[in-house]
């Protein structure tokens, strides 16, 4: 392969940078602007491994890689903006890949500075990285991000690498050490979970997997193995494995829904993962959305399902009363930043409010639809009251003859490293 000219990144360092740019500038999904990257730039499969453990790594520690830099630059915010990116991306190699030699970090940083015409500044990018790969260690011991830190929330803000609006909330809401553990879960990539096709091809996977030392848990068709796992399948046994949250799978079995009276109305239904999950439980399942690109993927992978685009806040087209509503809700995401953690750096108290409200009227729009008896089935991934506990606590309040029958939330030390609340109201008859 050729060596990058002057100027020119390397293909994971230029697909990384676009899909962080894309990212954190325009306001695109992690996944999806990565998705568009590798589609530009066509790295080769190793090139393209580094370049989704560069886009999803700086960004779940970029609060640390900050602070280092913080410590070698007299004037940070002076660094023009696309500049300092690739300065964080480079310091981000040399604090937390092993495999990365510190003299080629270094180097693609040094040349491509020069070739956005920022000569002087490629002088600051070689003598400042040389600094941060001196750190060595000490970037991974909390005692290097104590330094000068006027308090306890400052320092957690820095050695957990999150905004210091989601560590106020966490330690007001749950407690210092709960809230140390939610903050420690999401610097680390979450576990890989993974569901089977039904049938003998998956029933033949499970056998196999169910035996791999380092499964973590099972339900099912559905599996969990710790992050980073390499599981030996060939192309056909990989056609009946899809990688979804186990974590999501547990908040929705909580709920028991193989109980649950039909039809059920899966009113937020995205790509309609649950309401696969639930079709094949044997419900009677309808299923709308508000995004027409959601909608088209759902109707591609479940054709059998009646599916109606709709907003969850207003009064739905049914024909029938359902027997359930089961609500996906939009939330902050605080419970899967180690899956999204680009949300942590776009996401402010302010939005936490606003879909605390959007998530009151979904919920009363809902409740309004189920036939008497009928059951609304909440769930959120994310750790906040407001869209959690309290918006339950407020629903029930407000509407007379409604009853809690199960609320949930995922475990602090699951080793699954994303969190899920997950709530079943029962309507008055």
């Amino acid at each position: 392969m050729a060596r990058p000219g002057p100027g020119e990144l390397p293909p994971a360092r230029e697909t990384a940078l676009r899909a962080l740019s894309r990212c954190l500038w325009r306001g695109q999904d992690l996944q999806a602007a990565l998705d568009a990257a590798l589609h530009e730039v066509r790295p080769g499969l190793l090139d393209a491994g580094l370049a989704t453990e560069l886009a999803y790594g700086y960004l779940r520690l970029k609060g640390r890689v900050d602070f280092a830099l913080s410590r070698f630059l007299a004037r940070p915010g002076e660094v023009p903006e696309k500049l300092a990116l690739g300065l964080g991306l480079a310091a981000y190699e040399l604090l937390f890949l092993d495999k990365v030699p510190a003299y080629a970090s270094v180097s693609w940083a040094v040349e491509w500075a020069k070739g956005q015409g920022q000569g002087r500044l490629s002088g600051l990018f070689n003598a400042v990285l040389r600094r941060v790969a001196e750190v060595g260690e000490g970037a991974r011991s909390p005692e290097f991000f104590r330094q000068d830190a006027a308090d306890e929330v400052e320092f957690l803000c820095r050695w957990h690498s999150c905004p210091e609006w989601i560590v106020r909330l966490w330690r007001t809401a749950y407690g210092p050490e709960r809230a140390e553990a939610y903050l420690a879960a999401q610097t680390r990539a979450p576990a890989l979970g993974l569901v089977l096709a039904p049938g003998r091809q998956g029933r033949d996977l499970a056998h196999m997997l169910e035996r791999d030392p380092d499964l973590l848990v099972r339900d099912g068709r559905g599996f969990a193995f710790p992050a980073g796992t390499e599981l030996d399948l060939d192309a056909e046994a990989a056609r009946h494995v899809t990688r979804q949250s186990f974590a999501a799978r547990e908040a929705l079995k909580v709920l028991a829904p193989g109980s649950w009276p039909e039809p059920v109305w899966d009113a937020c239904a995205g790509r309609g993962n649950k309401t696969r999950h639930l079709q094949e439980m044997g419900k009677r399942v309808i299923a709308s959305d508000i995004h027409h690109g959601r909608l088209k993927a759902l109707r591609r992978a479940l054709p059998e399902v009646p599916c109606f685009r709709a907003r969850a806040d207003l009064p739905a087209p049914l024909r029938e009363a359902p027997g359930t509503v089961l609500l996906d809700l939009p939330c902050t995401g605080l419970g899967v930043l180690a899956r999204r953690p680009d949300i942590k750096w776009k996401r402010s108290m302010k939005d936490a409010r606003a879909l605390a409200r959007t998530q009151a009227a979904i919920l009363d729009a809902s409740y309004e639809t189920v036939a008497p008896g009928g059951l609304v089935a909440v769930i959120t991934c994310t750790l906040n009251p407001d869209e959690n506990e309290l918006l339950v606590e407020g629903f029930l309040k407000r509407t007379p003859g409604s009853k809690l029958v199960r609320q949930w939330t995922t475990p602090q030390d699951s080793q699954l490293g994303e969190f899920f609340f997950s709530a079943l109201i029962e309507k008055g008859r």
